[in-house]
């Protein structure tokens, strides 16, 4: 049987924690010579959609879709017998230390980053496409609405209130973020990608030329309305705005976004000086 590495991400990983993951998993196996299989989730971390509703095959990665149900009982079987069997073949779990065998299961980013340290140097980009479907109307927004011209803001505001170095949906943190972008010209052209609604509105509010897709902010909370993340509907918005802010002439990334890698020539740091200058034609 030829050497396979299973993979798997806990129920409330999103999509850009996945592929992080995917990325550290598919380094060791190339080097090393394995197979991989991801076992994806369907749950509310990716709004319950399988793989291919959102992204085009990966070279080199089988996809497994499996329910929620079938996710929580891998993990509850790794965690009481330290392994589990799928499809008939029994898979134990890597833990830290050991040496790999011919077959096993990595278990989210605890074990993925395990086996990025068994290759030296660094690793191979992965990307996340989006399906041709998605990638079409990507392509269309980006041309009727000249986004390669445009500043890309994205203000991403994470739910934890114990996650470190992200902005959290605390006011005073909001406010203070929108304070520094208030320092960019309102006549600069913008393309706004955020879950807040108080964020979008404020931003709308100071820029003259604005574009961002519309849709619905139907989760509330005391600082106001933000994104459901159940939603699958949200979930191709957020796919079809991260291809816009790739577009992007210049991005700021307030809080990340999946596929950022792309766009760090095109950051924009605090103050954000070069952004007044964009509206001028380079020679």
């Amino acid at each position: 049987m030829a050497r396979l590495v299973v993979c798997a991400a806990k129920a409330y990983a999103g999509v850009k924690h996945r592929y992080v993951m995917l990325r550290q998993v598919r380094s060791f196996a190339q080097h090393y010579g394995y197979g991989v299989r991801f076992l994806w989730g369907m749950t509310r971390g990716v709004s319950d959609c399988r793989h291919e509703e959102l992204f085009a095959p990966i070279p080199g990665v089988e996809i497994r879709n499996i329910s929620a149900g079938e996710l929580a009982a891998l993990s509850y079987f790794c965690q009481r017998d330290g392994g589990f069997t799928y499809k008939g073949e029994p898979f134990m779990m890597l833990r830290d230390g050991e040496r790999p065998a011919e077959r096993f299961f990595s278990w989210d980013l605890a074990g993925s980053e395990g086996l990025a340290r068994r290759v030296r140097g660094s690793h191979p980009a992965l990307h996340a496409r989006a399906s041709a479907s998605l990638q079409n109307e990507i392509d269309a927004y980006v041309r009727a609405n000249g986004i390669r011209e445009r500043l890309g803001i994205r203000v991403r505001v994470t739910e934890s209130l114990t996650q470190r170095g992200k902005l959290h949906r605390v006011k005073a943190e909001l406010d203070a973020v929108l304070y520094s972008l208030y320092r960019i010209p309102w006549y600069v052209k913008v393309f706004i990608a955020t879950d807040s609604e108080y964020v979008q509105k404020t931003l709308v509010a100071h820029f003259a030329d604005v574009r961002l897709i519309p849709k619905e902010f139907d989760h509330v909370e005391a600082t106001g309305r933000y994104v459901h993340r159940a939603d699958k509907v949200a979930m191709r918005t957020f796919l079809e705005e991260v291809g816009c802010l790739c577009a992007c002439q210049k991005v700021i990334n307030i809080g990340g976004f999946l596929n950022e890698g792309l766009v760090q020539s095109k950051l924009l740091r605090e103050p954000y000086d070069e952004a007044a200058f964009m509206h001028v034609k380079r020679v």
